[in-house]
């Protein structure tokens, strides 16, 4: 029996939180390269819910299997990526930390040595979630407000992702900050804008990765909006949703102040107030 490694990262967030530009900015520190790396080559940092990726470990393709068949397989996939790794291996996900029907954890925490958690202001995800769906701001507020919200679910389509326990923002916040088994490290969207050397290092030394100031700053700059943006401009993005006409749209926060209409602002207020002024969001 092969010995168990903690060598699996969850870089785990709620849609439109930043967990994509996470992932360029490590891709870019891992090439090395002066250039940024190409956005559809991600091929560190793969979505843990990927159908593709499932099947492959899992031998038997899950499209014959139903979603909580497939929930209760996931725990033993991960472990076999984990058996086959040597080193660290990322993957993101958009899953609230849930317990499957058998009773396990879908992230084991005998593999995980942590999570890095992007955490975004609701309020600004409202917009960015909408634009990404093409549908209404207030249709996006009642999927952040919805504690059964899911990704994929439905029986009567085969998307490229298998099924995702959304649940509801402050809900999925707390599942992983709170109820995971392992190490978290939190980063705010808005710091990463404000602070990028700050937070990107300290989310390497809790990963404990040793690189140069020099070397960061690099993976940064290549990871800029505006390079993002002009390379899905002339080379499209994979991960772009089909609903919408770009991924990279603006890179910024506080978009909900001229936004959001006061009622908008207090449908997500009043559901997610305790968590907001937890993670800086409210004052008051």
């Amino acid at each position: 029996m092969k010995e168990t490694r903690k060598n699996m990262v969850w870089l785990a967030s709620y849609p439109k939180s930043g967990n994509t530009w996470f992932r360029i900015f490590l891709s870019n520190l891992f090439s090395g390269s002066p250039q940024p790396v190409n956005l559809n080559e991600l091929t560190e940092t793969p979505i843990s819910s990927s159908r593709d990726l499932i099947d492959r470990y899992l031998g038997i393709h899950s499209s014959e299997l139903t979603n909580e068949e497939i929930d209760n397989f996931r725990p033993e996939v991960y472990k076999r990526i984990s058996e086959e790794q040597g080193e660290l291996s990322y993957h993101k996900t958009h899953d609230a930390w849930t317990i499957n029907s058998d009773g396990k954890p879908i992230f084991p925490a005998e593999i995980s040595k942590g999570a890095i958690y992007v955490i975004r202001n609701p309020l600004d995800i409202a917009i960015s979630y909408s634009f990404h769906n093409n549908t209404t701001i207030d249709q996006t507020i009642s999927i952040l407000n919805e504690i059964n919200a899911r990704l994929c679910g439905k029986k009567e389509k085969l998307d490229i992702q298998t099924q995702q326990i959304l649940t509801s923002w402050s809900d999925h916040v707390i599942s992983w900050v709170e109820r995971s088994k392992f190490p978290i490290h939190v980063i705010r969207y808005e710091d990463m804008l404000d602070n990028p050397l700050y937070s990107f290092r300290s989310a390497l030394e809790f990963l404990q990765l040793d690189y140069t100031e020099p070397e960061i700053v690099q993976a940064i700059d290549n990871s800029s909006f505006n390079i993002l943006q002009k390379m899905e401009a002339s080379e499209g993005f994979k991960e772009r949703s089909i609903h919408s006409e770009s991924f990279f749209r603006k890179g910024k926060s506080g978009e909900w102040k001229t936004g959001l209409s006061d009622v908008q602002f207090n449908k997500i207020v009043s559901h997610h107030k305790e968590i907001m002024q937890r993670f800086g969001y409210l004052t008051h």
